[in-house]
């Protein structure tokens, strides 16, 4: 953005111009009201001609976020590993969501390769899930996918994806 060298409008037509603003993106907490207030400060201190960045972000749907994890969870409580040890080290080897969550966005193809410190190994690496990376329509193809992995490899006793998402459903419905 550039800061023009028009006149700010003064008196009642400026009250009229920052309500307007201040209505439109007003924020849903009060952390978000003081980064619009802290923005609007920067925005009219600077000079005419003066440029400065501004990133907009349309966050995901939070509701599909957690339909997500609702059914990362059902499968993570359909999922009980093949093991041949169940302790290492006098400890014991449980099942970790994490760890869990990982492997299926990897095979749902959602990652990056890496290599090892040393250059000799390759990884996959699961990639962020968070709001920031990735919009909407990714989020939808990447569920999707998570589906499809989960119906094959882990939830192999539900008849399909319509089933499976209505246990999810359910999850959500006792978390809230």
């Amino acid at each position: 953005m550039i800061r023009t060298d028009a006149p700010k409008p003064e008196g009642v037509m400026l009250e009229c111009v920052r309500g307007f603003l201040f209505g439109l993106f007003k924020g849903a907490t009060d952390a978000d009201d003081k980064r619009w207030n802290r923005f609007w400060r920067m925005a009219t201190g600077k000079e005419p001609g003066e440029m400065f960045d501004l990133e907009t972000v349309f966050p995901r749907n939070p509701k599909f976020h957690r339909k997500m994890f609702a059914l990362l969870t059902v499968g993570f409580d359909c999922w009980e590993p093949d093991r041949k040890r169940f302790s290492y080290d006098k400890r014991p080897i449980e099942k970790n969501f994490d760890r869990f969550r990982e492997q299926v966005l990897i095979m749902a193809g959602h990652y990056d390769q890496v290599f090892s410190l040393r250059g000799d190994k390759m990884e996959l690496i699961a990639k962020s899930i968070s709001y920031a990376a990735m919009d909407d329509a990714e989020f939808d193809a990447l569920y999707s996918a998570v589906i499809d992995v989960l119906l094959r490899e882990v939830c192999t006793r539900y008849s399909g994806r319509a089933e499976l998402e209505s246990v999810a459903d359910k999850v959500i419905g006792f978390a809230s």
